[in-house]
């Protein structure tokens, strides 16, 4: 055969080979990719996302990101009015001297708020301490008194610092909302009395389940109202929806891993019904709506205060 023909053909298999192959991808290559997930471009988007923390009187604040860092907004539904929920320069200026650090009013060092009812107060955590700033005097002070949960809830699919375990706590800190048996309990937190609130939950087919598929934990997925009398939630149908599992990579033997899970094509998904629980009561209230599809874990609604 032909020296130069058997060499082209010796190089146009070595050519196959490594096509069929593919290029090597290498950590670096992982990182960059892994840098165009959410948590990673979500800095880069400004007002991208609206998480509201509810007030008495329908209105609700939230952080947005801006072009040079964040800022606190306050939005009146009843008014239909949208402002800075506080001066954030004379903010910045107090806790810098109260603290005898410098800080950016467009990168104040928190993220949650505490409004008091009168709205004069807005109180916060800095470094594990509470501060209190007066919006009438400009001070800002350390926080003495018991400080509640900002929201009483799980805020944007993260809980809030105070909480524990698979517990929620409520705005005031007296009660702490958890599932049992594919229901949902309140414990008094002084007492340590436990209350059942819902009795017909069964398996696949509870109350404040945290399963969207891709995010799942034992903790109950819930709104505390402002008052702490309330909380607004849903019961979750997924009897009917695919099993998926996934065998754990690990040295030793290997852990098999089930939950309900609907796949692209699937004619069953699962689906939410929301209701209102009056905790004093222990008294649920099914919401006049048709049930729809749980698209993520924190899919909830806004309980006002009554």
């Amino acid at each position: 055969m032909n020296k130069s023909l058997l060499t082209g053909m010796c190089f146009a298999l070595a050519l196959a080979a490594n096509a069929q192959q593919g290029p090597v991808l290498t950590d670096k290559d992982y990182q960059h990719a892994e840098s165009f997930l959410t948590y990673g471009t979500e800095p880069f988007v400004d007002h991208g996302a609206v998480r509201p923390n509810w007030l008495p009187g329908d209105s609700f604040w939230y952080r947005a990101l801006t072009a040079n860092g964040s800022e606190f907004i306050l939005v009146n539904t009843p008014k239909k009015t949208r402002s800075v929920a506080f001066d954030h320069q004379k903010l910045a200026a107090a806790l810098s001297s109260a603290t005898g650090q410098q800080y950016d009013a467009s990168k104040l060092p928190f993220q949650y708020i505490r409004f008091s009812p009168d709205y004069k107060i807005v109180s916060f955590h800095v470094d594990d301490k509470a501060w209190k700033y007066d919006l009438q005097s400009n001070q800002v002070t350390p926080d003495t008194a018991k400080a509640p949960q900002a929201t009483g809830g799980v805020e944007g699919g993260r809980r809030q610092r105070g909480q524990r375990g698979n517990d929620v706590l409520s705005p005031d800190g007296k009660r702490a909302a958890f599932i049992r048996d594919y229901n949902l309990w309140v414990r008094d937190e002084a007492t340590k009395k436990e209350t059942q609130l819902t009795f017909d939950g069964v398996e696949n087919y509870g109350y404040a389940t945290d399963n969207a598929g891709w995010k799942m934990s034992d903790a109950p997925i819930l709104r505390w109202s402002p008052d702490s009398r309330k909380i607004a939630t849903f019961k979750q149908d997924q009897r009917k929806v695919s099993d998926m599992y996934l065998v754990t990579t690990q040295v030793g033997k290997p852990t098999l891993k089930s939950w309900k899970y609907a796949l692209p094509g699937d004619k069953t998904i699962a689906m939410i019904y929301r209701v209102i629980i009056d905790v004093d009561n222990a008294k649920l209230v099914a919401l006049d709506v048709p049930a729809d599809p749980h698209r993520a874990p924190v899919h909830i609604v806004k309980c006002a205060a009554a």
